[in-house]
């Protein structure tokens, strides 16, 4: 394990960037965002957790496919240098390896195989996830319900915990390790600093509620599809598709065709199956016409389907559809209400 002193942080980042885009958490107007940065001075590091998620740094919210013209069709260009991303939080970054799941190695049952996105590979191969440990949760976290926790190395690159004085840095992957060697200013951990590290991660740890458990969930939802509680789960709900824009593992998206005389783009755009139109079939008829319908998927979807292809859950716990909903609904309330139902 590495580390260097929090003042040679910019000095760290001006050394990714030499063979990265630099991705990490900044101001947009009164939130917070993943956006490429040029310098240290642009970082936003007065959040635990950024307003909206990463997942736009490999699938945007509008990505243009391909446009054309009377001279043919033309493809965006590749990335000119791989991605590096400073300050995902573990529930981001087991986010984003469960869309990498979904586009670059999708199936079904899991046997079945599925396309495989081109769009979501050029971005996100040879990419450097940087994940840093949450010294003090929310309280809208739960990412422990899913055999996670504020010090789970699971999926990053490089594992970073920031203490008093240093940065602590641990590099998971090979490439993480190649980064961190090459790094002039790191330097060999020793046992004062393991025995700071083992602090502060019990005193995260200390700040989440007790995990519940959630193992009999998926086998409860195989039970209640047409249980009259997703009237009371769905009553709630304005489908105002927040929970599913700020989540950063919902990936439903559209594809729009956008031109005239002659030109024009293929443009895919997020979507979410909280919205009315999201099932309309050209016919006129929508399958999931009400409130219940929609709620009942999305939950479906997370914690039961997803299972069934990929034997996890779509959920990290990041807790960002709690703080965000309107109306003040909260899975994590709706999960415990399915768990205790009596069938």
């Amino acid at each position: 394990m590495y580390k260097f002193k929090i003042v040679y942080l910019p000095e760290f980042l001006e050394y990714l960037q030499e063979k990265y885009t630099l991705w990490a958490p900044a101001k947009s107007g009164t939130e917070t965002e993943f956006k490429v940065i040029s310098s240290f001075a642009e970082i936003d590091q007065s959040r635990l957790n950024t307003t909206l998620n990463p997942k736009e740094i490999f699938f945007p919210r509008r990505e243009v496919l391909f446009s054309y013209d009377e001279n043919g069709i033309k493809t965006p260009p590749p990335p000119e240098k791989p991605v590096a991303v400073w300050g995902l939080r573990t529930c981001d970054t087991r986010s984003i390896r469960m869309l990498d799941e979904v586009f670059s190695n999708a199936h079904q049952m899991p046997e079945k195989e599925m396309f495989k996105d081109p769009y979501w590979i050029n971005k996100y191969a040879d990419s450097l996830l940087i994940s840093q440990a949450c010294r003090q949760p929310l309280s809208t976290c739960f990412c422990n319900w899913f055999n996670s926790g504020p010090f789970d190395e699971t999926g990053s690159d490089i594992f970073v915990i920031k203490g008093e004085v240093n940065y602590y840095l641990k590099g998971i992957s090979d490439k993480g390790q190649e980064v961190l060697a090459g790094f002039a200013k790191a330097e060999q951990t020793d046992e004062k600093d393991a025995a700071e590290i083992k602090d502060l991660q019990a005193a995260a740890e200390s700040y989440m509620s007790p995990a519940l458990d959630i193992s009999d969930l998926k086998s409860k939802l195989d039970k209640i599809w047409d249980d009259p509680l997703w009237e009371e789960i769905g009553a709630k709900c304005i489908n105002c598709g927040a929970c599913a824009y700020i989540c950063p593992t919902c990936h439903c998206f559209d594809v729009s065709d956008e031109g005239k005389a002659g030109k024009g783009k293929r443009v895919r755009l997020w979507d979410a199956c909280m919205f009315q139109l999201f099932t309309k079939e050209a016919s006129g008829h929508n399958p999931r016409s009400n409130s219940l319908n929609r709620v009942r998927q999305r939950v479906m979807h997370k914690y039961n389907y997803f299972v069934d292809n990929y034997q996890k859950f779509l959920c990290t716990g990041c807790g960002r559809c709690v703080s965000v909903c309107p109306v003040n609904m909260d899975i994590r309330e709706i999960i415990k209400k399915i768990l205790a139902h009596e069938i």
